[in-house]
């Protein structure tokens, strides 16, 4: 008796105690974990609230997979009347052209269109000259190798400072001349075919292809060398769909005896084009007419002049002197000569590097050539200058890349 007391006494203690303590609910589902005696179930927990937002696992409409673009219209076509559009109304060159545009189109056309290519000079040139269009941001194509290169150039250069930075550059390229540098004696001003192209390409094809102009503007001093402290300035313009370059040049006497600056001035014999020199001496056929002395019996150098336009009787180049007497300082002021001579270029539309425009600028295997003569019917005295100054005209369609033209016609 005293047994069955002692256990109804402990079920009672230990409902009480499971009642007043609390409740630990299981991970899985929510009761309650007991060890005990007998077979009593679980009692049943609520599950306790959590301050955590819930997360739904259905898909947000804004995640959801962007459905693929049209095609374009052409592309929609059967593929029967896209074979016979391209079989039928495009040249070889242009078929493969434009299987290359897309691996649908490639796998497509261009095993058919490649076999009606005529494998020769001239149609190498025409693919290549498409694919430049496309990829001249970082290609172009070298008429002379008949092959697409990588841009190697940001433009011309100087020795002096170009763009902030003092720089050096110059090279001839003994098995390709027409990537070599063309300079005038006593420049420091360089430039290659490439940039010429690269900068037209710019005008015909736009942005990003090519180069812009204001990679022509330079800033040069004296060659090294040079005993004058000249000093140049250049830059770029595109008139009537071609080229065209303008530097300015100034040279200061301060310092320097008025004989003493003559001699060194007809010594540097410095370039103005590939044909014209900086000179004082009047027996000289090449020399600037301006700078010539008056007389060899007069006291004075120079005839002061504004302004004065010459032209060369080879090259598309024309130019303008202007001779100054300066007085430098206030208290004992010192009279000096400012010699300042503006020169113009035009270098054509960069299409071929046989173009004579381009030809004549500084090249020495061409310079004095026997048909190297300026139609000056065509481009009278000032001819140049006066398109440098014109309105800048909108691009037009590039000029045919093949063909040599050996004299400068009228745009």
């Amino acid at each position: 008796m005293g047994c069955f007391c002692f256990q109804v006494l402990f079920s009672f203690l230990r409902r009480r105690q499971r009642r007043d303590a609390p409740p630990a609910c299981s991970e899985a589902g929510g009761t309650v974990a007991t060890v005990g005696h007998g077979n009593e179930p679980p009692l049943p927990c609520r599950p306790a609230r959590s301050s955590a937002p819930s997360l739904s696992l259905k898909p947000s409409p804004s995640l959801k997979p962007a459905p693929p673009p049209p095609l374009p219209p052409f592309l929609q076509l059967p593929v029967e009347i896209v074979v016979y559009l391209c079989q039928e109304y495009l040249p070889p060159v242009s078929a493969v052209a434009l299987s290359l545009t897309c691996k649908d189109l490639y796998g497509l056309l261009f095993t058919g269109t490649k076999r009606g290519l005529v494998v020769d000079a001239f149609g190498r040139e025409g693919l290549q000259l498409l694919l430049e269009k496309d990829i001249g941001h970082s290609w172009w194509y070298c008429q002379g190798c008949s092959l697409l290169h990588p841009i190697s150039t940001r433009g011309p250069a100087g020795d002096g400072m170009v763009n902030g930075r003092k720089v050096h550059s110059f090279g001839y390229d003994l098995a390709r001349p027409h990537h070599s540098k063309q300079f005038l004696d006593g420049s420091g001003f360089h430039i290659d075919y490439q940039s010429v192209r690269l900068a037209m390409n710019r005008h015909f094809l736009g942005p990003p292809n090519g180069l812009p102009l204001e990679n022509f503007e330079v800033e040069a001093v004296s060659a090294s060398g040079s005993l004058l402290p000249w000093r140049e300035k250049w830059s770029a313009r595109i008139r009537q769909d071609e080229l065209f370059l303008s530097a300015t040049r100034t040279l200061s006497s301060a310092g320097w005896e008025d004989e003493a600056f003559r001699a060194a001035l007809d010594s540097e014999w410095r370039q103005v084009c590939g044909h014209r020199r900086v000179s004082t001496q009047a027996t000289q056929p090449y020399c600037i007419g301006a700078l010539r002395r008056p007389s060899p019996t007069t006291a004075t150098i120079f005839t002061p002049c504004r302004d004065i336009v010459e032209s060369c009787r080879r090259c598309l180049a024309d130019y303008t002197t202007t001779v100054e007497w300066k007085w430098l300082g206030k208290t004992q002021p010192t009279a000096y000569w400012l010699i300042t001579i503006t020169s113009y270029y035009r270098l054509g539309d960069g299409r071929s590097h046989r173009d004579p425009k381009w030809e004549g600028f500084g090249k020495w295997e061409t310079a004095f050539a026997c048909w190297m003569e300026r139609d000056m019917a065509a481009y009278p005295v000032g001819a140049v200058k006066a398109a440098w100054d014109s309105h800048e005209s909108k691009p037009a369609e590039a000029a045919p890349e093949r063909g040599e033209r050996r004299r400068t016609e009228p745009p």
